[in-house]
Protein backbone atom coordinates (compact mmCIF):
# COMPACT_ATOMS: atom_id res chain seq x y z
CA UNK A 1 0.00 0.00 0.00
CA UNK A 2 2.88 2.26 0.75
CA UNK A 3 4.89 1.41 -2.13
CA UNK A 4 1.47 2.33 -4.49
CA UNK A 5 1.01 5.31 -2.60
CA UNK A 6 4.76 6.54 -3.26
CA UNK A 7 4.24 5.58 -6.92
CA UNK A 8 1.15 7.94 -7.26
CA UNK A 9 2.69 10.79 -5.67
CA UNK A 10 6.09 10.13 -7.68
CA UNK A 11 3.38 10.23 -11.00
CA UNK A 12 1.94 13.38 -10.23
CA UNK A 13 5.82 14.90 -9.57
CA UNK A 14 4.98 15.56 -5.71
CA UNK A 15 8.36 13.12 -4.93
CA UNK A 16 11.73 13.37 -7.53
CA UNK A 17 11.68 10.48 -10.01
CA UNK A 18 15.47 9.52 -11.49
CA UNK A 19 15.75 12.46 -14.07
CA UNK A 20 14.13 15.26 -10.97
CA UNK A 21 10.96 16.67 -10.18
CA UNK A 22 8.17 16.04 -13.49
CA UNK A 23 6.08 18.78 -12.15
CA UNK A 24 7.10 21.22 -15.26
CA UNK A 25 6.42 18.15 -16.99
CA UNK A 26 3.02 16.76 -16.30
CA UNK A 27 -0.03 18.35 -15.25
CA UNK A 28 -1.26 18.30 -11.80
CA UNK A 29 -5.10 16.55 -12.46
CA UNK A 30 -7.17 15.78 -9.53
CA UNK A 31 -7.67 11.49 -10.48
CA UNK A 32 -9.73 11.33 -7.09
CA UNK A 33 -13.62 11.71 -6.98
CA UNK A 34 -15.09 15.13 -7.94
CA UNK A 35 -16.20 17.17 -4.71
CA UNK A 36 -20.38 16.37 -4.76
CA UNK A 37 -20.51 13.84 -6.91
CA UNK A 38 -21.71 11.27 -4.33
CA UNK A 39 -24.27 13.88 -3.22
CA UNK A 40 -25.69 14.28 -6.80
CA UNK A 41 -26.44 10.54 -7.27
CA UNK A 42 -27.82 10.86 -3.83
CA UNK A 43 -29.84 13.94 -4.53
CA UNK A 44 -31.44 11.26 -7.50
CA UNK A 45 -32.54 9.11 -4.86
CA UNK A 46 -34.09 11.70 -2.56
CA UNK A 47 -35.54 14.03 -5.30
CA UNK A 48 -38.69 12.95 -6.80
CA UNK A 49 -38.33 15.30 -9.87
CA UNK A 50 -34.55 14.71 -10.46
CA UNK A 51 -35.54 11.07 -11.02
CA UNK A 52 -38.17 11.56 -13.27
CA UNK A 53 -35.92 13.11 -15.82
CA UNK A 54 -33.20 11.34 -15.77
CA UNK A 55 -35.14 8.36 -15.82
CA UNK A 56 -37.12 9.02 -18.58
CA UNK A 57 -33.82 9.66 -20.87
CA UNK A 58 -31.98 6.81 -19.80
CA UNK A 59 -34.79 4.19 -19.82
CA UNK A 60 -35.31 5.33 -23.61
CA UNK A 61 -31.45 5.39 -24.04
CA UNK A 62 -31.38 1.86 -22.20
CA UNK A 63 -34.39 -0.20 -24.60
CA UNK A 64 -33.08 0.00 -28.40
CA UNK A 65 -31.59 -2.95 -29.87
CA UNK A 66 -27.91 -3.27 -30.76
CA UNK A 67 -26.36 -4.58 -33.92
CA UNK A 68 -23.00 -6.26 -34.68
CA UNK A 69 -22.51 -6.47 -38.36
CA UNK A 70 -18.99 -7.97 -39.68
CA UNK A 71 -17.64 -8.70 -43.42
CA UNK A 72 -19.11 -11.29 -45.01
CA UNK A 73 -15.39 -12.26 -46.45
CA UNK A 74 -12.19 -11.49 -45.15
CA UNK A 75 -10.30 -9.08 -47.95
CA UNK A 76 -13.67 -8.27 -49.64
CA UNK A 77 -14.16 -4.72 -48.34
CA UNK A 78 -9.86 -3.96 -48.51
CA UNK A 79 -9.37 -0.80 -46.35
CA UNK A 80 -12.74 -0.65 -44.32
CA UNK A 81 -15.14 2.16 -45.44
CA UNK A 82 -14.68 4.73 -42.63
CA UNK A 83 -18.23 5.87 -43.22
CA UNK A 84 -19.56 2.19 -41.58
CA UNK A 85 -17.71 3.65 -38.29
CA UNK A 86 -19.13 7.38 -38.79
CA UNK A 87 -20.28 9.30 -35.80
CA UNK A 88 -23.00 10.45 -38.45
CA UNK A 89 -25.61 8.40 -37.84
CA UNK A 90 -27.20 9.09 -41.30
CA UNK A 91 -23.90 8.35 -43.27
CA UNK A 92 -23.24 5.08 -41.37
CA UNK A 93 -26.69 3.99 -41.58
CA UNK A 94 -26.55 4.32 -45.38
CA UNK A 95 -23.11 2.42 -45.81
CA UNK A 96 -23.86 -0.51 -43.21
CA UNK A 97 -27.46 -0.62 -45.85
CA UNK A 98 -25.43 -0.10 -49.33
CA UNK A 99 -22.61 -2.60 -47.72
CA UNK A 100 -24.86 -5.65 -45.90
CA UNK A 101 -27.28 -5.12 -49.14
CA UNK A 102 -24.51 -5.41 -51.80
CA UNK A 103 -23.46 -8.67 -49.68
CA UNK A 104 -19.90 -7.07 -48.20
CA UNK A 105 -21.25 -6.79 -44.71
CA UNK A 106 -23.41 -9.54 -43.03
CA UNK A 107 -25.87 -8.70 -39.77
CA UNK A 108 -24.51 -11.20 -36.98
CA UNK A 109 -27.69 -11.53 -34.39
CA UNK A 110 -25.93 -14.02 -31.88
CA UNK A 111 -22.77 -12.41 -31.63
CA UNK A 112 -20.56 -12.35 -29.02
CA UNK A 113 -20.80 -8.35 -28.33
CA UNK A 114 -24.72 -8.69 -28.06
CA UNK A 115 -24.39 -11.48 -25.31
CA UNK A 116 -22.55 -9.46 -23.27
CA UNK A 117 -24.36 -5.89 -23.66
CA UNK A 118 -27.58 -8.50 -22.85
CA UNK A 119 -26.24 -10.15 -20.42
CA UNK A 120 -23.08 -8.69 -18.08
CA UNK A 121 -23.79 -9.90 -14.58
CA UNK A 122 -25.12 -13.16 -13.48
CA UNK A 123 -27.75 -11.56 -11.48
CA UNK A 124 -28.80 -8.36 -13.36
CA UNK A 125 -30.34 -8.27 -17.10
CA UNK A 126 -28.08 -5.82 -19.33
CA UNK A 127 -30.35 -3.33 -19.71
CA UNK A 128 -30.30 -2.40 -16.14
CA UNK A 129 -26.92 -1.58 -16.25
CA UNK A 130 -26.95 0.50 -19.38
CA UNK A 131 -30.07 2.51 -17.84
CA UNK A 132 -27.69 2.74 -14.75
CA UNK A 133 -24.48 3.49 -16.68
CA UNK A 134 -26.57 6.12 -18.79
CA UNK A 135 -27.47 7.57 -14.74
CA UNK A 136 -24.31 7.97 -13.72
CA UNK A 137 -23.04 9.67 -17.52
CA UNK A 138 -26.28 12.23 -16.97
CA UNK A 139 -25.27 12.81 -13.46
CA UNK A 140 -21.73 12.69 -12.76
CA UNK A 141 -20.45 12.97 -16.34
CA UNK A 142 -18.40 9.40 -16.05
CA UNK A 143 -19.17 6.01 -16.01
CA UNK A 144 -17.10 2.63 -14.94
CA UNK A 145 -17.19 -0.63 -15.94
CA UNK A 146 -15.03 -3.37 -14.24
CA UNK A 147 -14.73 -6.04 -17.09
CA UNK A 148 -14.83 -9.86 -15.78
CA UNK A 149 -12.26 -12.16 -17.58
CA UNK A 150 -12.46 -16.40 -17.84
CA UNK A 151 -9.27 -18.14 -16.97
CA UNK A 152 -8.22 -17.45 -20.80
CA UNK A 153 -8.68 -13.79 -20.33
CA UNK A 154 -11.75 -13.40 -22.64
CA UNK A 155 -14.08 -10.44 -21.18
CA UNK A 156 -17.24 -12.24 -19.96
CA UNK A 157 -18.73 -9.77 -18.43
CA UNK A 158 -18.39 -6.32 -16.05
CA UNK A 159 -19.93 -4.61 -13.11
CA UNK A 160 -20.93 -0.73 -12.98
CA UNK A 161 -18.67 0.43 -10.33
CA UNK A 162 -20.10 4.22 -9.21
CA UNK A 163 -17.86 6.85 -9.93
CA UNK A 164 -17.78 8.36 -6.39
CA UNK A 165 -16.11 4.67 -5.64
CA UNK A 166 -13.40 4.88 -7.65
CA UNK A 167 -10.92 6.91 -5.40
CA UNK A 168 -7.62 6.94 -8.45
CA UNK A 169 -7.65 7.38 -12.13
CA UNK A 170 -4.55 5.80 -13.52
CA UNK A 171 -1.87 8.29 -14.07
CA UNK A 172 1.89 7.41 -16.62
CA UNK A 173 3.52 5.99 -13.90
CA UNK A 174 0.73 4.12 -11.65
CA UNK A 175 -1.63 2.30 -14.84
CA UNK A 176 -4.13 1.07 -12.10
CA UNK A 177 -7.71 2.14 -10.86
CA UNK A 178 -7.94 2.77 -7.19
CA UNK A 179 -11.71 1.03 -6.10
CA UNK A 180 -13.29 0.67 -2.84
CA UNK A 181 -16.88 -1.50 -4.25
CA UNK A 182 -18.75 -3.85 -2.08
CA UNK A 183 -16.31 -5.41 -0.28
CA UNK A 184 -13.13 -5.20 -2.51
CA UNK A 185 -10.54 -1.82 -1.51
CA UNK A 186 -7.69 -2.13 -4.22
CA UNK A 187 -6.31 -1.56 -7.30
CA UNK A 188 -6.65 -2.42 -10.80
CA UNK A 189 -5.61 -2.81 -13.98
CA UNK A 190 -6.14 -0.25 -16.10
CA UNK A 191 -7.02 -2.87 -18.53
CA UNK A 192 -9.77 -4.15 -16.92
CA UNK A 193 -11.88 -1.05 -16.45
CA UNK A 194 -13.45 0.51 -19.03
CA UNK A 195 -13.83 4.72 -18.36
CA UNK A 196 -16.39 6.45 -20.11
CA UNK A 197 -17.05 10.43 -19.76
CA UNK A 198 -17.97 13.28 -20.99
CA UNK A 199 -14.58 15.27 -21.12
CA UNK A 200 -14.39 17.87 -19.08
CA UNK A 201 -13.66 21.37 -21.51
CA UNK A 202 -11.34 22.79 -18.52
CA UNK A 203 -9.73 19.53 -17.95
CA UNK A 204 -9.78 16.61 -20.64
CA UNK A 205 -7.96 14.40 -18.61
CA UNK A 206 -9.87 15.03 -15.17
CA UNK A 207 -12.48 13.27 -14.14
CA UNK A 208 -15.78 13.67 -16.42
CA UNK A 209 -17.94 16.48 -16.49
CA UNK A 210 -22.50 16.10 -15.45
CA UNK A 211 -25.35 18.09 -16.03
CA UNK A 212 -26.10 17.00 -12.54
CA UNK A 213 -22.66 18.21 -11.28
CA UNK A 214 -23.70 21.89 -13.05
CA UNK A 215 -27.58 21.59 -11.05
CA UNK A 216 -26.71 21.64 -7.90
CA UNK A 217 -27.63 24.97 -6.67
CA UNK A 218 -30.93 24.52 -8.79
CA UNK A 219 -31.22 21.28 -6.80
CA UNK A 220 -30.08 22.73 -3.24
CA UNK A 221 -32.94 25.74 -4.04
CA UNK A 222 -35.66 23.36 -4.51
CA UNK A 223 -34.77 20.88 -1.69
CA UNK A 224 -34.50 23.94 0.37
CA UNK A 225 -38.17 25.12 -0.37
CA UNK A 226 -39.97 21.02 -0.16
CA UNK A 227 -38.04 21.24 3.63
CA UNK A 228 -39.25 24.43 4.38
CA UNK A 229 -42.86 24.03 3.19
CA UNK A 230 -42.96 20.76 5.56
CA UNK A 231 -41.55 21.55 8.40
CA UNK A 232 -44.58 24.28 8.16
CA UNK A 233 -46.83 21.62 7.80
CA UNK A 234 -45.13 19.13 10.07
CA UNK A 235 -45.35 21.61 13.04
CA UNK A 236 -48.88 22.66 12.79
CA UNK A 237 -47.97 26.30 10.78
CA UNK A 238 -47.64 29.23 13.24
CA UNK A 239 -50.19 31.24 15.10
CA UNK A 240 -52.51 33.32 13.47
CA UNK A 241 -52.33 36.02 16.35
CA UNK A 242 -50.23 36.54 19.26
CA UNK A 243 -52.14 38.15 22.49
CA UNK A 244 -50.24 39.64 25.17
CA UNK A 245 -51.42 40.83 28.64
CA UNK A 246 -49.59 43.87 30.28
CA UNK A 247 -47.53 42.36 32.85
CA UNK A 248 -47.20 45.43 35.22
CA UNK A 249 -50.62 44.35 36.52
CA UNK A 250 -50.10 44.33 40.44
CA UNK A 251 -51.26 42.01 42.87
CA UNK A 252 -52.42 39.58 40.04
CA UNK A 253 -51.03 35.98 38.97
CA UNK A 254 -50.31 36.74 35.04
CA UNK A 255 -50.55 33.05 34.16
CA UNK A 256 -53.82 33.23 36.20
CA UNK A 257 -54.69 36.35 34.09
CA UNK A 258 -54.06 35.02 30.90
CA UNK A 259 -56.02 31.70 31.60
CA UNK A 260 -58.96 33.85 32.24
CA UNK A 261 -58.45 35.58 29.12
CA UNK A 262 -58.57 32.89 27.30
CA UNK A 263 -61.22 30.91 28.95
CA UNK A 264 -63.23 34.32 27.86
CA UNK A 265 -62.76 34.28 25.14
CA UNK A 266 -62.95 30.86 24.15
CA UNK A 267 -66.93 30.69 25.65
CA UNK A 268 -67.65 34.07 23.79
CA UNK A 269 -66.02 33.14 20.41
CA UNK A 270 -66.83 29.18 20.12
CA UNK A 271 -69.04 28.49 17.17
CA UNK A 272 -69.75 29.93 13.51
CA UNK A 273 -72.37 32.01 15.65
CA UNK A 274 -69.85 34.33 17.13
CA UNK A 275 -68.01 35.15 13.31
CA UNK A 276 -67.63 39.19 13.15
CA UNK A 277 -68.50 39.36 16.85
CA UNK A 278 -66.46 42.76 18.74
CA UNK A 279 -64.34 41.49 21.13
CA UNK A 280 -63.97 44.08 24.43
CA UNK A 281 -60.47 42.68 26.09
CA UNK A 282 -59.39 44.88 29.43
CA UNK A 283 -56.84 47.62 29.19
CA UNK A 284 -53.08 46.05 28.61
CA UNK A 285 -53.96 43.53 26.26
CA UNK A 286 -51.98 43.47 23.18
CA UNK A 287 -52.58 41.80 19.33
CA UNK A 288 -49.60 41.09 17.70
CA UNK A 289 -50.75 38.89 14.14
CA UNK A 290 -48.26 36.66 12.85
CA UNK A 291 -47.75 35.08 9.22
CA UNK A 292 -45.86 33.67 6.58
CA UNK A 293 -47.67 34.45 2.75
CA UNK A 294 -46.07 31.68 0.54
CA UNK A 295 -47.84 33.78 -1.94
CA UNK A 296 -45.98 36.59 -1.40
CA UNK A 297 -42.27 34.08 -1.64
CA UNK A 298 -43.59 33.20 -4.53
CA UNK A 299 -42.53 30.06 -4.06
CA UNK A 300 -44.40 27.81 -6.13
CA UNK A 301 -44.01 30.30 -9.11
CA UNK A 302 -39.78 29.51 -8.16
CA UNK A 303 -40.35 25.50 -8.09
CA UNK A 304 -41.92 25.72 -11.44
CA UNK A 305 -39.32 27.77 -12.51
CA UNK A 306 -36.86 25.38 -11.75
CA UNK A 307 -38.44 22.32 -12.37
CA UNK A 308 -38.48 23.59 -15.77
CA UNK A 309 -35.34 24.42 -16.18
CA UNK A 310 -34.02 20.85 -14.69
CA UNK A 311 -36.30 19.55 -17.15
CA UNK A 312 -34.98 21.63 -19.89
CA UNK A 313 -31.48 20.44 -19.25
CA UNK A 314 -32.18 16.96 -20.09
CA UNK A 315 -33.81 18.05 -23.44
CA UNK A 316 -37.33 16.02 -22.31
CA UNK A 317 -40.48 17.59 -23.51
CA UNK A 318 -43.33 18.39 -20.42
CA UNK A 319 -45.75 16.23 -22.19
CA UNK A 320 -43.35 12.90 -21.09
CA UNK A 321 -42.92 13.96 -17.28
CA UNK A 322 -46.94 14.70 -16.67
CA UNK A 323 -47.30 18.17 -17.44
CA UNK A 324 -49.85 19.04 -19.93
CA UNK A 325 -50.34 22.91 -19.27
CA UNK A 326 -49.37 23.91 -22.66
CA UNK A 327 -50.43 20.68 -24.46
CA UNK A 328 -52.64 19.76 -27.38
CA UNK A 329 -52.64 16.77 -29.73
CA UNK A 330 -49.97 17.91 -31.91
CA UNK A 331 -47.48 18.38 -28.91
CA UNK A 332 -48.58 15.66 -27.32
CA UNK A 333 -47.60 13.33 -30.13
CA UNK A 334 -44.17 14.60 -31.24
CA UNK A 335 -43.00 14.26 -27.60
CA UNK A 336 -41.55 11.19 -28.01
CA UNK A 337 -39.87 11.80 -31.32
CA UNK A 338 -38.85 15.65 -29.78
CA UNK A 339 -37.07 12.94 -27.07
CA UNK A 340 -35.66 10.18 -29.48
CA UNK A 341 -34.00 13.20 -31.55
CA UNK A 342 -32.76 15.89 -29.04
CA UNK A 343 -32.24 13.17 -26.34
CA UNK A 344 -31.67 9.54 -26.58
CA UNK A 345 -30.44 9.47 -30.32
CA UNK A 346 -26.75 11.80 -29.02
CA UNK A 347 -26.60 9.79 -26.47
CA UNK A 348 -26.84 6.54 -27.99
CA UNK A 349 -23.80 8.15 -30.57
CA UNK A 350 -21.82 8.65 -27.16
CA UNK A 351 -22.00 4.75 -26.02
CA UNK A 352 -21.72 3.55 -29.29
CA UNK A 353 -18.46 5.25 -29.72
CA UNK A 354 -17.13 4.71 -27.08
CA UNK A 355 -17.76 0.59 -27.16
CA UNK A 356 -16.42 0.75 -30.48
CA UNK A 357 -13.10 2.12 -29.52
CA UNK A 358 -13.07 0.57 -26.12
CA UNK A 359 -14.68 -2.80 -26.13
CA UNK A 360 -15.25 -4.28 -29.70
CA UNK A 361 -11.43 -4.19 -29.98
CA UNK A 362 -11.59 -6.61 -26.61
CA UNK A 363 -13.87 -8.89 -28.02
CA UNK A 364 -14.06 -9.01 -31.88
CA UNK A 365 -11.70 -6.20 -33.76
CA UNK A 366 -13.50 -6.29 -36.69
CA UNK A 367 -16.94 -6.33 -35.30
CA UNK A 368 -19.19 -2.80 -36.32
CA UNK A 369 -21.35 -2.10 -33.64
CA UNK A 370 -24.53 -0.02 -34.25
CA UNK A 371 -28.20 0.81 -32.76
CA UNK A 372 -31.43 0.95 -34.02
CA UNK A 373 -33.39 4.08 -34.73
CA UNK A 374 -34.66 4.92 -31.44
CA UNK A 375 -36.73 7.66 -33.31
CA UNK A 376 -40.61 6.55 -34.10
CA UNK A 377 -42.86 7.05 -36.75
CA UNK A 378 -44.82 10.34 -36.54
CA UNK A 379 -48.61 9.39 -37.38
CA UNK A 380 -49.43 12.21 -39.25
CA UNK A 381 -46.29 11.58 -41.33
CA UNK A 382 -47.69 7.94 -42.04
CA UNK A 383 -50.73 9.55 -42.29
CA UNK A 384 -49.95 11.46 -45.24
CA UNK A 385 -47.79 9.17 -46.85
CA UNK A 386 -50.86 5.95 -47.02
CA UNK A 387 -53.13 8.41 -48.14
CA UNK A 388 -51.45 10.56 -50.84
CA UNK A 389 -51.01 9.07 -54.40
CA UNK A 390 -47.05 8.93 -54.85
CA UNK A 391 -45.67 10.21 -58.03
CA UNK A 392 -43.70 8.50 -60.41
CA UNK A 393 -40.06 10.35 -59.19
CA UNK A 394 -39.90 7.02 -56.67
CA UNK A 395 -40.55 3.57 -56.80
CA UNK A 396 -43.50 2.09 -53.93
CA UNK A 397 -40.41 0.49 -51.94
CA UNK A 398 -38.87 3.76 -51.22
CA UNK A 399 -42.12 5.29 -50.13
CA UNK A 400 -42.69 2.26 -47.87
CA UNK A 401 -39.00 2.84 -46.61
CA UNK A 402 -40.04 6.10 -45.60
CA UNK A 403 -43.64 5.24 -43.53
CA UNK A 404 -41.89 2.66 -41.67
CA UNK A 405 -42.44 -0.37 -43.46
CA UNK A 406 -40.11 -3.02 -45.35
CA UNK A 407 -39.96 -3.43 -48.99
CA UNK A 408 -42.25 -5.58 -50.75
CA UNK A 409 -40.32 -7.67 -53.01
CA UNK A 410 -43.80 -8.17 -55.63
CA UNK A 411 -42.66 -3.88 -55.99
CA UNK A 412 -39.59 -4.28 -56.81
CA UNK A 413 -38.63 -1.44 -59.17
CA UNK A 414 -42.40 -0.62 -59.82
CA UNK A 415 -43.02 2.85 -60.07
CA UNK A 416 -46.94 4.37 -59.77
CA UNK A 417 -47.88 5.72 -62.92
CA UNK A 418 -47.91 9.18 -63.91
CA UNK A 419 -50.93 11.23 -62.41
CA UNK A 420 -53.49 13.31 -64.40
CA UNK A 421 -52.44 16.04 -66.39
CA UNK A 422 -48.85 15.23 -65.66
CA UNK A 423 -45.89 16.74 -68.50
CA UNK A 424 -48.25 18.73 -70.44
CA UNK A 425 -48.67 21.82 -67.53
CA UNK A 426 -49.87 25.11 -69.05
CA UNK A 427 -46.90 25.58 -71.94
CA UNK A 428 -49.44 25.50 -75.11
CA UNK A 429 -45.92 24.05 -76.78
CA UNK A 430 -45.51 20.80 -74.71
CA UNK A 431 -49.45 20.42 -75.29
CA UNK A 432 -48.86 20.59 -79.15
CA UNK A 433 -46.28 18.48 -78.93
CA UNK A 434 -47.79 15.94 -76.96
CA UNK A 435 -50.98 15.97 -78.90
CA UNK A 436 -51.46 13.08 -81.79
CA UNK A 437 -50.31 14.17 -85.08
CA UNK A 438 -53.32 12.15 -86.50
CA UNK A 439 -56.35 13.32 -84.04
CA UNK A 440 -59.24 10.86 -84.54
CA UNK A 441 -62.31 11.57 -86.49
CA UNK A 442 -65.44 12.46 -85.67
CA UNK A 443 -67.11 9.46 -86.24
CA UNK A 444 -70.72 9.35 -84.42
CA UNK A 445 -72.52 9.57 -87.44
CA UNK A 446 -70.88 6.46 -89.16
CA UNK A 447 -71.78 4.50 -85.15
CA UNK A 448 -75.23 6.16 -86.04
CA UNK A 449 -75.13 4.78 -89.51
CA UNK A 450 -73.84 1.01 -88.19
Amino acid sequence: MASFIRRAFKALGLLPGPHGSLVHALPLVSFSPRRGSREVLRAYKENGWLRTVVDTVAEAVATPRWRVYKRARPGVLGALDHRLKSANPRLRTKALKEATASGELVELPDHELLRLLEAPHPRYPGRAFRKLSQVHVDLVGEAFLWLRRDDTGRVVGWEVVPPHRVMMTPTPESPVFFLSHNTFIGAVPEADVLWFKHLDPEAPEDRGAGAGMALGDELDTVEAISRATKATFERGGIPAAIVGVDSKASGADMEEVVEDLEKKYKESFAGPGSAGKVWFAPAGVSLAQVQVNFRELQTEELKKGLYAFIRQTYNVPPELVGDLTSSNRSTAESAEYTLADFAVLPRLEFWRSWLQHCLVPLVDRDAILDYEDPRPQEFERVFRLMTTQPTEAFTYNEVRELAGYEPDPLLEGKRPPPLPGAGGGNNPQSASANASPNPPRDRSGEEGRL
